[in-house]
């Protein structure tokens, strides 16, 4: 049970398609026509279109609805469609009708062990899926769905009224959104759209590419980073395998990203204070120089999120424990550490434990939003990973200069180092003249590592092009 695979219900699943909306009125007709089809007929839609796209996802998954009333706010921003408790009807009805399992939620006091109902297609209903005339490229989200989220200190969503900054925001994110559903997002290697790692599975899909702000603390100060799409959850290993409209992708990031804006904060440039690599502190009894750094790093930037030492030292040791087994994760090792690293970055050490974490990722989301709309304005995909972005390979160039254009328009500060993953086609393009074995080692090395593309990629990419009228 604890593994099992679910997700809660996306009450914004929607789609005007001509065929859908003929299945679900066939199967309205059949089976509710006795209820009021203005009310019941839109919350039909949501659950058998989020229905369709679970049993797309994968076959053994799961969605996890509320059966309590109060759970739905139906007049509220972040319900678009407005779905109340009557969603809970449609689902009894799918249940008693045999279109849907269902296993019965249960309330622990406690909240350790609390499960919301979990319901999944049967045999009746994936016959009729699989005789629809649609696919899941015909299957979205509402148009006005709120994006911009504000939530409070216990991370529940909240009001808010808008302004201009927040208008703004939203039109940035409506449009990249666009631009998004208009990409063919997807991994060649893979025959079957679905990634599995630590008991995971991280769906390809068409589908889970939506990304939203979200802003905590209700303030609009603290946090504010992009969230969504499927490439933000898979391993870094499986992002170097991702092409955008079947193209090979690079991935571009900036190098300690989070000390040098409490740097900046501070009116210094880290880059020119020329200290080298922000995480090369010498750790007591690790070897392994990948180890070293590893741990050094994510003592730090967890330092700099956590609002106390102890706090830092037990997500620490609960991160990497199993990653570096040998190391014994002592508070009292980790304390040598971070007083090494106050030493090092002795401006800014006032800044570690204070829980600032959340101010930094309000600056990097303003970096990533620029670099997110330069891209949309010039219709370019982009993937944002907070502090890393992915891009066609053609386009590294452009890349690399908003990267840089961004951090001086949001910091006031000098060029940052970035790390880039894989091979552009700029760089490679630019030493055709200067170094021409190394040019043309560097295109065969693009030519021995290029991807098998899988039958079931092939099929995905046709339908793309079906659904989106445009050959890629």
């Amino acid at each position: 049970m604890e593994n099992e695979l679910s997700r809660p219900l996306d009450v914004h699943r929607w789609s005007e398609y001509s065929e859908v909306n003929h299945f679900v009125h066939s199967i309205f007709e059949e089976y509710f026509r006795w209820q009021n089809p203005d009310l019941i007929k839109k919350h039909l839609k949501v659950a058998l279109l989020d229905l369709y796209v679970a049993w797309n996802e994968h076959q053994d998954m799961k969605i996890g609805v509320h059966m309590n009333r109060n759970a739905y706010k139906a007049k509220s921003r972040y319900n678009a469609l407005n779905i109340s408790h009557k969603i809970i009807d449609v689902v009894k009805r799918l249940h008693e009708i045999g279109f849907i399992n269902l296993t019965t939620g249960f309330y622990d006091p406690t909240g350790r062990l609390s499960r919301v109902t979990r319901i999944w297609s049967t045999k009746e209903l994936i016959s009729k899926f699989k005789s629809a005339k649609f696919t899941t490229h015909h299957v979205n989200h509402i148009s006005n769905q709120e994006v911009i989220i504000l939530r409070d200190s216990n991370k529940k969503d909240i009001k808010y009224e808008d302004n201009d900054d927040i208008v703004k925001m939203r039109n940035v994110l409506n449009d990249y959104n666009h631009l998004l559903k208009q990409t063919f997002i997807d991994i060649p290697e893979l025959d079957k759209p679905i990634i599995e790692t630590n008991d995971k599975y991280i769906p390809i899909s068409s589908n889970e590419r939506l990304v939203r702000r979200i802003f905590n603390n209700a303030s609009w100060k603290d946090g504010g980073r992009f969230y969504g799409g499927w490439w933000q959850r898979v391993p870094s290993f499986f992002r170097s395998k991702i092409y955008l409209n079947n193209e090979g992708t690079i991935e571009d990031d900036y190098r300690s990203l989070h000390p040098n804006l409490l740097y900046a904060n501070k009116g210094l440039d880290y880059v020119k204070l020329k200290r080298g690599d922000a995480y090369d502190i010498h750790v007591a009894n690790i070897n392994d120089k990948d180890d070293q750094r590893k741990l050094v790093k994510r003592l730090m930037l967890i330092a700099i999120n956590a609002k106390d030492e102890a706090t830092t030292f037990r997500a620490v040791k609960s991160e990497l424990q199993e990653e570096i087994p040998y190391f014994s994760f002592k508070f009292d090792d980790l304390k040598l550490i971070l007083n090494n690293l106050k030493e090092k970055h002795h401006e800014i050490a006032d800044d570690f434990c204070t829980g600032k974490g959340l101010q930094l990722m309000n600056l990097d989301g303003k970096i990533a939003e620029y670099i997110i709309d330069k891209f949309t304005q010039n219709n370019i995909p982009v993937l944002c990973i907070h502090d890393s972005f992915v891009v066609p390979r053609s386009k590294d160039d452009f890349l690399r200069r908003t990267m840089n254009e961004a951090i001086v328009n949001i910091t006031n500060q000098g060029l940052p180092n970035i790390d880039r993953k894989g091979l552009g086609l700029h760089e490679i393009n630019s030493v055709k003249h200067l170094d021409r074995d190394l040019y043309l080692d560097r295109m065969i090395h693009l030519s021995e590592t290029a991807p098998n593309r899988s039958e079931g990629y092939l099929y995905r990419k046709q339908l793309f092009e079906e659904y989106s009228g445009k050959v890629i």
